[in-house]
């Protein structure tokens, strides 16, 4: 997959190979969830069918941090979506940093922006809204291409359990431990990704030795607790448990993501990881001692061990 950083970049690219047109979408796809990956899908049979390029234009920072003052936790980083865009198809992506000045741009401008890359089609959600002040909608959009002999086309909201998935239902279901929710949203499940770093070594004193996940900055937590994960490692597959949070029992106060691999013991530090979270086991809380701790631990694992057990045979079974 292709990626640009600025209008003039991708412009000059087209131009040298003579791209005869892009399908495109534009906003933010925090989460790539089920709503997102359909508007992708369309985006990429419009451009098959037509031998264009599937484009989406999407923001370096989340545009809530312009507009609002403040992003909320991201459900991917930047890397991690453009890792999504290439599995779904997508050829090219332009990465674009969501300054005051484009913040500030007005609808029109902002797609005739587009138009001069050659948009030939745009693709939207529902709650599509863009340019200066929100100002421009749908029916804004869809007028413009009109006029401009474009198609373009608002795609209806993607329903699961009664609700819209979005990612900020998604956001809500992470921090309250509604993870099974968040995954069905979502399409699978919520990971987090990151090198392993040094810890102060407790859980090994346990008998649980972790790893402790560096996540990107800006990354969302899903609620404090315990949770089953699946871990992915150099291209092999684990299992074991996941703490998310701040290690009441050792008075630790600054978030962390430690990872028990279960039948493992290589030292893995400075390894990449993704923790992929499947089920949530319990609440954070504070121990009494590290021998209740340690007891808690075990029965954790057995559950997980249980959970394990569903997962293979539900796959021998396929």
């Amino acid at each position: 997959m292709k990626l640009w950083n600025s209008f003039s970049m991708i412009k000059k690219e087209l131009v040298a190979t003579a791209a005869s047109g892009m399908a495109v979408t534009v906003g933010n796809f925090d989460g790539v969830h089920r709503g997102h990956q359909k508007i992708l899908a369309r985006v990429k049979e419009i451009s098959r069918a037509n031998c264009w390029l599937a484009v989406v234009v999407t923001f370096r920072e989340h545009t809530a941090k312009i507009l609002k003052g403040e992003a909320p936790g991201l459900l991917l980083s930047v890397e991690e979506r453009c890792a999504h865009f290439a599995a779904l198809g997508i050829d090219g992506t332009l990465l674009l940093d969501f300054t005051p000045e484009l913040a500030a741009m007005e609808p029109v401008p902002f797609l005739d922006c587009l138009l001069a890359l050659g948009l030939r089609a745009l693709v939207v959600g529902h709650d599509f809204r863009f340019g200066a002040g929100g100002s421009g909608d749908p029916g804004l959009l869809l007028t413009y291409l009109q006029k401009q002999a474009c198609s373009g086309e608002v795609l209806p909201p993607v329903m699961v359990g009664g609700k819209i998935v979005s990612s900020s239902q998604i956001r809500t279901y992470l921090q309250q431990g509604q993870l099974e929710a968040a995954n069905e949203m979502l399409g699978r499940p919520f990971s987090l990704s990151g090198m392993v770093g040094r810890g102060r070594g407790l859980g090994k004193v346990l008998g649980f030795p972790t790893a402790n996940l560096s996540y990107p900055a800006g990354r969302l937590l899903p609620k404090y607790g315990a949770y089953f994960v699946r871990v992915i490692m150099n291209g092999e597959v684990y299992y074991g448990l996941a703490n998310v949070g701040c290690k009441p029992t050792f008075d630790h106060c600054n978030p962390l993501v430690e990872v028990y691999i279960d039948q493992f013991s290589r030292q893995i530090y400075g390894e990449f990881l993704t923790v992929e979270f499947l089920h949530f086991l319990r609440e954070e809380r504070k121990f009494t001692s590290p021998e209740a701790l340690k007891a808690q631990l075990l029965r954790d694992k057995k559950k997980g061990a249980e959970l394990r057990q569903r997962i293979l045979s539900q796959k021998s079974g396929e």
